[in-house]
């Protein structure tokens, strides 16, 4: 069966039950210079020239180099592999690729497709070559993932660990992104691996947790333009070995932090409470990330799970899959969620941005119809996690520079549409704290700052049940090293966080990053590091400031170069999630003050590379054990835990993946 791209979205959530990945150490490739941006978490890339990836255009799950470079870090390390590890499934073994090695001349049940609804159209064949299966792309088409090469029809199990491995190779250097999708309607996507690749034929693999009964996934590969998304695409991609196996839960590593005091991000949240940004991708497919996630920070927000298009990709059709999950683990954790967004223009469903009649015709929502529209989300959302979630961002992104800005809500329920959605989430929790959340807002006498003050004060006046402003913090130096334009005047942050207590209004740091252009030098990775530890303090003198969240843990599965292309490196750890010299920065703004366990007054005592003094919780049983070793514990000492998920059903649930991106 083929299905157009434009369609193809990925599953992977479905139900929590019995899924327990425990504590165990990782293991490490050394490669020669660096890391993909898909590597890590058990995924290994080998033969490297060409061997990196940028993360463009989707959540990168693992893979990592042991050959290939970047300009972006070291190589990578984490989680457990797959490979070769069948046999410790306990019994469960098997390729559910039929044809992966294509030693004969057919092609079947793998299909091609060239997307034609756009021009110019994309152009391909397909044939097994010298036993591989081979792409030539005659034209790439207008978008730089117009050409797949997929196979239908995989029965996929929830709550079951699969080891996915592959070889591929190009004739000229490209990126190739891999994902799997659901087979039925609404189609979803799932990228698990961007790369690049070269004429040195890679060999990709690594362990993906599937949580949804599927009897129809698609396996696909999508396959870029080279050069640069403009650049011209003849040319042939080849694959190979292709391997979709079940094999045991891979364990998670204990971890330690790397702050020189001993103590984790966590344990200062008397101070202000730390957290990140988390997508279900990288969930999935890499432990260390998890065990980072769960050892350093306090606090996660939903990087997608909660877009409107994922989570009603049909009017009315709710699928909560990936939040139930991303949140029982942040609950099993001893993690705070919170709500990330409820009204938002971007990343919105085709029904609702272009909506169709029963006959497929063009039509148009009336007012009352597009305020039932949101006020629907907007109680099925809250309702299903009231009293869970202490925070929600309300409306996001709804000024544009000094005006309000032109969206389908603005456009048809008028600018009231934003007073509705807070009295409406109000009315559904009335004790959750209410946001509205925007960014280039942080700077008093910026204009966009200055009128989302105004705006936020008139709010309160009348009464609108606002609690706090996020100021998402997204901040860079430009690649020639210019900073006029992205690096801020923390004074005027401090100004503004003021004025905001002066009319009772919190502050949250809700998505901050530092983007670098390319290409990193010393001096721009110093402003970085100032940037960080400047916005840190001055939330943390700011008494009306208590949260802050960066927006993403790494830069190995960032959402910056897939929307930034000249930029990259824009977090606290790097591709192999090692923390980065901005991470020790805040990480010593963190070091002048108390932690919560200590007394006033002792600061961060605690040996280096200890977590607050407490020893790391022992690794769990191996996974062939099936069972055994799981633990959780409520601990803010930076012990690795994951997750002992006898939680209950959470529903055989749609689930849906699709790159990530900021907001």
């Amino acid at each position: 069966m083929v299905v157009p791209s434009s369609a193809l979205r990925f599953a992977t959530f479905s139900s929590i039950i019995t899924l327990c990945l425990c504590s165990a150490q990782a293991r490490a490739e050394a490669g020669a210079g660096g890391t993909a941006n898909g590597g890590s978490g058990g995924a290994t890339a080998s033969s490297g020239a060409g061997g990196a990836s940028d993360g463009g255009g989707g959540t990168s799950s693992g893979g990592t180099s042991s050959g290939g470079s970047d300009a972006g870090g070291s190589t990578a390390a984490g989680g457990t592999s797959a490979g070769g590890s069948a046999s410790a499934a306990g019994g469960m073994s098997g390729n559910l690729i039929k044809n992966g090695s294509f030693d004969g001349t057919a092609t079947d049940p793998w299909w091609k497709n060239a997307s034609t609804s756009v021009d110019p159209p994309a152009d391909m064949s397909m044939a097994v070559t010298n036993g591989q299966l081979c792409a030539t792309i005659v034209n790439g088409g207008k978008n730089p993932w117009d050409v797949i090469i997929g196979y239908s029809g995989l029965p996929l199990v929830k709550g079951q660990a699969y080891h996915i491995k592959f070889s591929i190779t190009a004739d000229v250097a490209r990126k190739v992104k891999f994902k799997t999708g659901l087979g039925v309607d609404p189609y979803s996507d799932y990228f698990i691996e961007p790369f690049m690749i070269d004429a040195t034929a890679k060999t990709i693999e690594y362990t993906y947790m599937n949580l949804r009964d599927d009897t129809n996934a698609q396996f696909q590969f999508q396959i870029g333009h080279y050069g640069g998304d403009d650049a011209p695409s003849a040319g042939t991609v080849c694959v190979d070995d292709i391997v979709v196996e079940p094999v045991a839960t891979p364990m998670q590593p204990p971890y330690t932090t790397s702050a020189p005091s001993g103590h984790p991000f966590k344990e200062y949240t008397k101070i202000v409470k730390m957290g990140t940004a988390v997508d279900t991708p990288i969930f999935l497919s890499n432990p260390l990330h998890n065990s980072i996630v769960a050892g350093e920070f306090a606090m996660i927000t939903p990087a997608n799970s909660m877009k409107m298009n994922l989570i009603q990709p049909k009017q009315g059709m709710y699928d909560f899959t990936d939040t139930d999950a991303l949140a029982a683990w942040a609950k099993a954790s001893g993690l705070e969620f919170r709500g990330h967004p409820l009204v938002w223009h971007t990343q919105a469903p085709g029904w609702l941005t272009s909506p169709k009649d029963d006959a497929g015709n063009a039509k148009v929502f009336t007012k009352d119809e597009m305020i039932a529209i949101m006020y629907d989300h907007i109680d099925k959302l809250m309702s299903h996690y009231k009293g869970q979630f202490k925070y929600w961002d309300v409306v996001n992104e709804a000024i544009d520079n000094t005006d309000y800005r032109q969206t389908f809500w603005y456009n048809t329920i008028g600018k009231e549409f934003i007073d509705l959605a807070f009295q409406r989430a109000h009315a559904a929790d009335p004790d959750a704290k209410l946001v509205y959340n925007d960014y280039n807002i942080e700077q008093k006498g910026n204009a966009k700052g200055d009128r989302v003050f105004e705006f936020v004060k008139d709010l309160k006046d009348r009464g609108i049940p606002i609690n706090a402003i996020g100021f998402q913090g997204h901040y860079f130096v430009e690649p020639d090293g210019t900073t006029s334009n992205g690096v801020p005047d923390m004074q005027a942050i401090r100004d503004n966080m003021a004025r905001y207590k002066d009319i009772g209004i919190e502050v949250q740091i809700t998505e901050c990053d530092f983007r670098i252009g390319k290409p990193l030098d010393d001096t721009k990775q110093q402003l970085q590091n100032k940037f960080y530890a400047d916005m840190l303090q001055a939330c943390i003198d700011a008494e009306n400031c208590d949260h802050f969240t960066v927006w993403g843990l790494s830069d190995l599965d960032s959402w910056v170069p897939s929307t930034f292309p000249a930029y990259d490196y824009a977090h606290l750890f790097d591709t192999a999630l090692k923390p980065k010299a901005d991470y020790t920065a805040m990480a010593q703004v963190f070091a002048k003050y108390p932690t919560d366990s200590m007394p006033a007054g002792t600061g961060g005592a605690g040996g280096a590379g200890g977590a607050g003094g407490s020893a790391p919780v022992a690794p769990a049983a191996p996974a062939s054990s099936d069972s055994g070793g799981c633990s959780i514990s409520s601990s803010k000492t930076g012990s690795a835990l994951w997750l002992l998920s006898a939680l209950g059903a959470v529903g055989a649930l749609v689930s849906r993946r699709r790159k990530s991106t900021r907001g």
